[in-house]
């Protein structure tokens, strides 16, 4: 195992967690804006705080197995900055728990339905064990089977024969809407045009989920060739090659650009996913890759900069 590096270990516990999260901000803060025509800081900080402890937590384990295993000097060197680390986790745990004390009670049950199977992702999960939580949750005193630990006959959410994917779609797409619908609490058709037009709500949702189910499919086809080896059932891996991936992508994008044709940002969003099918691989640099991360919130962006100078320009015309 490589030895640490003080740039690397910042750019994964610190750095890579607020730039991956950067982009479920802008997903929650478009759901703000088209729901209520304004930007709520409660829920969005549930999902951009959520995203990072997710994302930080991972990599903090990581790099703490990485560090254990070089030795004491490297154990003493690195202590400080993987003390870092675990501050600025207990610093997006305390902002997560204060935007979730802040909103109704609704909102912690839809956040929970949401984002634990990403806490959960990768624990070993058995329908005792499910439900003695649930008794657990509920005030019951869950039965000695529901407490056992976990072994033959297991569920792992992301070993679900390619489900994987599909998942992280619905939980970055459709969780981004509910918990900030949830927490707004505003009433508004799904099927008009939003308060942020050319938004329509039920067309982000399904534009935000393929999207990120989409995104999700192409970091399999970058791992395909060690998932394949080990048997991880991704859609690559159950359709035999990254090629033919490739041209599902393309076929499920291009209905989103056919579907949404009106929006211009969901049409260049949907190009520019395409382009990212075709250019990116097993070869190219995972950073790369955070192209495809933001294949979404660089035209929500777009639409945000483009708002605000038209706004700028009406005030600037009214006070001619």
């Amino acid at each position: 195992m490589a030895t640490p590096t003080v740039s690397k270990m910042l750019d994964t516990l610190i750095l890579r967690p607020i730039v991956v999260a950067i982009n479920t901000f802008a997903l929650a803060s478009l759901f703000s804006y088209m729901i209520a025509g304004t930007l709520d800081w409660r829920p969005i900080t549930i999902w951009v705080t959520c995203d990072i402890i997710a994302v930080a937590v991972d990599h903090l384990m990581d790099q703490e197995e990485a560090v254990a295993a070089c030795g004491a000097d490297v154990v003493k060197r690195f202590t400080p900055l993987l003390n870092l680390g675990r501050a600025f986790l207990a610093l997006n745990v305390g902002l997560f728990a204060l935007a979730l004390s802040q909103c109704p009670p609704e909102t912690t049950m839809v956040t929970a339905v949401f984002a634990a199977p990403a806490f959960l992702w990768a624990t070993p999960l058995k329908p005792q064990q499910i439900s003695g939580m649930l008794k657990t949750i509920m005030g019951a005193k869950p039965s000695q089977e529901s407490i056992e630990p976990a072994s033959s006959g297991s569920l792992v959410i992301k070993r679900v024969p390619g489900m994987k994917a599909v998942f992280n779609g619905v939980i970055r797409g459709c969780g981004v809407y509910f918990v900030v619908n949830s927490a707004l609490q505003v009433s508004r058709p799904l099927d008009l045009v939003s308060a942020a037009p050319p938004w329509v709500i039920m067309e982000a949702i399904i534009w935000s989920t393929t999207n990120r189910t989409c995104h999700a499919v192409m970091t399999d086809v970058r791992d395909f060739d060690d998932d394949f080896k080990v048997g991880v059932p991704t859609i690559p891996v159950l359709l035999g090659s990254p090629f033919k991936t490739r041209v599902l992508l393309t076929v499920i994008q291009a209905v989103v650009m056919m579907a949404f044709r009106h929006n211009p940002y969901i049409l260049a969003s949907s190009y520019f996913a395409i382009a990212l099918v075709w250019l990116l691989g097993k070869d190219s640099p995972k950073s790369y890759f955070l192209l495809s991360v933001h294949s979404q919130s660089m035209f929500i962006f777009m639409y945000a900069f483009e708002k605000l100078a038209l706004s700028k320009s009406l005030w600037l015309t009214a006070t001619n």
